[in-house]
């Protein structure tokens, strides 16, 4: 009897263990603190197992399907405290993260209490939660997600804690009320579009510890104090904050070897800048559409113009390229409509697609013989240019037309060209003729798009595919051979070819693009195959007079 009583006091015990709400734990100073500890089964709040000890509040649930962008019940709540401990079971963990989206779309939430024991805030954990006016930050925590408070439109204040390495992408993009915000020594990195759209915000410090900072961190923040912001001990040069009218000159300082992304991408106040020796990179667009930009120097250490770097900037008229200089990315100079001239160095060895595309006052442009890859349209619409045929890497590669399309009209292209590039003579509406030597192996796409005036052309024994779209529109286009090296027609390739009246096609090709001829209404085909040898597109044949298979 008295062990069937001491049994059931132990039980009774455990019981009550179950259900007590509050722990006593021991502090640093030796002081006793009460903490409360609730029980999942009696909220509304959600939380995943990480360890032995630790727990995620999380969205996560059970079923299949499961999506951390869906809304939840708690979501009508104005305030919510987030416990310190929970009790799953019989056992105590500490809530140490907040979880994906885990207060995604809570759009009655206006305040949030966050226990200490926080050290991460996940992705997307408060995203669009408009109505969030205030939130504490733990004091252990180091790491802020990706979009953890992305569109949060009524904060206004936030205190980052010691504790933080490192503020996610998008972290605060969007919160139009955050008026001021101090980064502690500590932060490394701040992620790109971090504070972008924050537009009431003030003021910011950059601490010393912080060594990257993302593209676009603080783009629209057009109340910012009006400054070139250098950091990472002076040595990197994130480019203009606050009112781009105000960025009239600069003069980036001594010891910065790289300029980041989109630096100072709209300043079209700008008209000089000038940049240090020691500069070695000069990040994608980072001058795009400075519109009065009239000239800038290039350091010799840079070793690549990158993407859309310089694109739009209208007033540009004379580039210098040092020495070095390896590659021009695509679109680089886009649309600089009064440049005029260009010094490209014998170190070159690429320059990109539609890199110079739009340069209308371009009038002269040196090719060297390093130069091995040009691509598609990097001269298009540069009508300046002195009209002539370009080929390039030892005469091995047909560029195409450069200057006045109107220009074109009877083309030889040297024996010796193996490669004739994408969009050679596109819109070559006066091309007549063209010769094509026995050493081409490769017709790129949209080759002779457009070109209504051609009438014929022969293609060589050792080419073994046509491009997409190549000879689109050629409406006067009324004979063409395909030799047996081919094994592709891409697609496109023939349509509105109207006044083609025969092709034979090899038994060699064993692929025909969509809408291959497409509307060759006066074409009789015939293919040198059976349908289940070769694969053929969607239309390929559509509107055509005649198609047939020698082997069906």
């Amino acid at each position: 009897m008295k062990k069937g009583l001491l049994a059931l006091g132990a039980l009774f015990a455990i019981c009550l263990s179950m259900l007590a709400t509050d722990m006593v734990v021991k502090q640093n100073n030796g002081k006793d603190r009460k903490i409360n500890v609730v029980d999942t089964s009696e909220t509304f709040l959600r939380f995943k197992i990480l360890s032995d000890s630790t727990v995620e509040l999380t969205k996560e649930s059970s079923y299949r399907g499961y999506d951390p962008f869906t809304t939840l019940e708690y979501c009508g709540h104005n305030s919510i405290t987030i416990p310190e401990k929970v009790r799953i079971g019989r056992k105590v963990y500490t809530v140490t993260s907040i979880g994906i989206a885990a207060f995604y779309r809570c759009d009655n939430l206006i305040s949030i209490s966050i226990p200490e024991g926080v050290t991460s805030i996940g992705v997307a954990a408060f995203e669009e939660c408009i109505n969030l006016t205030s939130i504490n930050m733990p004091e252990r925590l180091t790491s802020i997600g990706v979009a953890a408070f992305e569109e949060c439109r009524s904060l206004t204040k936030i205190d980052i804690p010691e504790s933080l390495t490192n503020i996610g992408e998008n972290a605060f993009s969007g919160c139009y009320s955050l008026e001021n915000i101090s980064i502690p020594e500590g932060v490394t990195s701040i992620g790109e579009f971090a504070f972008s759209g924050c537009s009431s915000l003030k003021s910011i410090n950059i601490p010393e510890s912080v060594t990257s900072i993302g593209a676009s961190t603080f783009y629209g923040c057009s109340s910012l104090e009006p400054k070139l912001l250098v950091y990472d001990k002076g040595t990197k040069c994130y480019g203009w904050v606050g009112n781009k009218e105000k960025c009239t000159n600069v003069e980036i300082p001594d010891g910065v070897t790289s300029i980041g992304y989109a630096a100072f991408r709209g300043c079209r106040s700008l008209t000089s800048i000038k940049i240090p020796e020691g500069v070695t990179s000069i990040g994608n667009s980072a001058f795009r559409s400075c519109d009065n930009l009239t000239n800038v120097n290039i350091p010799e250490g840079v070793t690549s113009i990158g993407e859309d770097v310089f694109s739009g900037c209208y007033s540009l008229e004379n580039i210098s390229i040092p020495e070095g200089v390896t590659s021009i990315e695509k679109f680089a100079f886009r649309g600089c409509g009064s440049l005029t001239g260009i010094d490209i160095p014998e170190s070159l060895t690429s320059i990109g697609v539609a890199a110079f595309e739009g340069c209308r006052s371009l009038t002269s442009i040196d090719i060297p013989e390093s130069l091995t890859s040009i691509g598609e349209d990097a001269f298009g619409d540069c009508n300046s240019l002195n009209p002539k045929l370009l080929v390039y890497d030892k005469g091995t590669k047909c560029y195409g037309w450069l200057g006045n399309k109107g220009k074109c009209i009877d083309v030889v292209i040297p024996k010796g060209v193996t490669s004739i590039g994408g969009s050679a003579f596109q819109g070559c509406d006066s091309l007549t003729n063209i010769n094509v030597p026995e050493s081409v192996t490769s017709i790129g796409k949209d080759v002779f798009w457009g070109c209504h005036s051609l009438e014929n052309i022969s293609i060589p024994e050792g080419v073994t595919s046509i491009g997409n779209k190549a000879f689109y529109a050629c409406s006067s286009l009324t004979s063409i051979n395909i030799p047996e090296s081919v094994s592709s027609i891409g697609d496109w390739a023939f349509r509105l070819c109207n006044s083609l009246t025969s092709i034979n096609i090899p038994e060699s090709v064993t692929s025909i693009g969509k809408d291959a001829f497409w509307g060759c209404s006066n074409l009789e085909i015939v293919i040198d195959n059976s349908k289940k040898n070769v694969k053929v597109g969607a239309d390929a044949f559509k509107n055509c007079k005649s198609v047939t298979w020698l082997k069906d």
